[in-house]
């Protein structure tokens, strides 16, 4: 197993590549705070911008770590044609309140805008919830009072839908 980190510095988050995977690394990004970590990287002859992100709890700070994560995406991608991003984390928000809550009092974050905006920009989508358009699962508990989320999700170019197997 290989680990992709940023240069120096080190990432609060990581990607591991399976050592037998035909992979050309061409670059690592990471953000002073270590919240998340782009790399870029030939796979099996396509180019790939994987993305691992823990995004902030405040609404505040999810709304500019979201809009800046974007353009360093957009940076990643400017000088290729064709390219194909996978996006997982910890996104701190649900989409769907009513299928991504149980308990407590769920509301949609004024930050999904941003995240739906990096969607529309790089042509992603939740291929989880795609693929399970009516589950109720969970990333996150709370025991008292029991409240439950999902808050981790996998974003994917919509054009890679059909190598995701299950």
């Amino acid at each position: 197993m290989h680990f992709a980190h940023g240069s120096n510095r080190s990432c609060g988050v990581m990607i591991l590549v399976r050592s037998d995977l035909d992979l050309d690394l061409k670059s690592v990004k990471c953000d002073d705070e270590g919240r998340w970590i782009i790399m870029e990287a030939e796979v099996q002859g396509s180019f790939f911008v994987f993305v691992n992100i823990y995004a902030p709890n405040k609404i505040q700070e999810q709304c500019s770590f979201f809009d800046n994560l974007n353009k360093d995406i957009e940076d990643s991608v400017a000088n290729t044609e064709e390219h194909r991003i996978i996006l997982g984390g910890d996104l701190n928000v649900t989409f769907k309140p009513d299928l991504d809550c149980s308990g407590g009092k769920p509301f949609k974050k004024d930050s999904v805008k941003h995240i739906q905006d990096l969607c529309l920009d790089f042509d992603l989508v939740d291929i989880w919830r795609i693929r399970n358009p009516e589950s109720k699962r969970f990333t996150w508990r709370q025991r008292n009072p029991f409240i439950q989320r999902r808050l981790d999700y996998w974003l994917i170019s919509d054009a890679c839908q059909d190598d995701i197997e299950r």
